[in-house]
């Protein structure tokens, strides 16, 4: 008789097979649900990455114009220059400031014109470094102004030899004592 008991497990008083009735169906709605959601999210991503963003196309319809033809963008090349170690004067007092700072320019030819006159853009920088105001410089607006004072400098060094200048120069690293 137990072994009769054993086999009707699955029978009895049917309370277990409500349970499993209503547990399997939200199971399986779960289950569809998010195959869909997983689908419509695969269709979406399909239809953004084969259709694309066709600027061209959407012009064309709309009847509007044609937009202007993309700059080509240009390839900015640097250049680092040694760090700068240079005192000046303040209060009658010996400050310091040590930077380094790179050049940058579209042309290679402006980065070789620099490195051909070196020396000369080095002094230039060493002079212009050496007059600077100490608590000028502490703040944002003095550094900008530097900056474009060495812009400027490196420039006209650049310039007597009739090649190329830089764009711009960027401080790398910047410390003042």
């Amino acid at each position: 008789m137990a072994a009769k008991e054993d086999l009707n497990l699955g029978k009895g008083n049917g309370a277990g097979d409500a349970d499993k009735a209503s547990g399997g169906g939200k199971g399986k709605l779960i289950a569809i649900i998010a195959v869909v959601v997983v689908l419509l999210g695969g269709g979406g991503a399909a239809a953004f990455l084969l259709l694309g963003n066709n600027d061209d196309a959407a012009t064309e319809v709309a009847g509007a114009e044609p937009a202007a033809p993309k700059v080509e963008e240009r390839e900015a090349a640097y250049m680092p220059l040694e760090k700068f170690l240079v005192n000046f004067d303040h209060k009658g007092g010996m400050r310091y400031i040590q930077t380094d700072i790179q050049l940058m320019a579209y042309e290679p030819a402006a980065l070789e014109n620099a490195q051909r006159n070196m020396p000369a853009v080095r002094n230039r920088l060493i002079m212009l470094l050496s007059d600077q105001d100490f608590d000028a410089l502490r703040t944002v607006e003095g550094k900008e102004t530097l900056r474009q004072d060495v812009l400027k400098a490196v420039n006209e060094v650049l310039k007597l030899s009739g090649q190329d200048a830089v764009q711009d120069v960027y401080f790398t690293s910047f410390v003042l004592q």
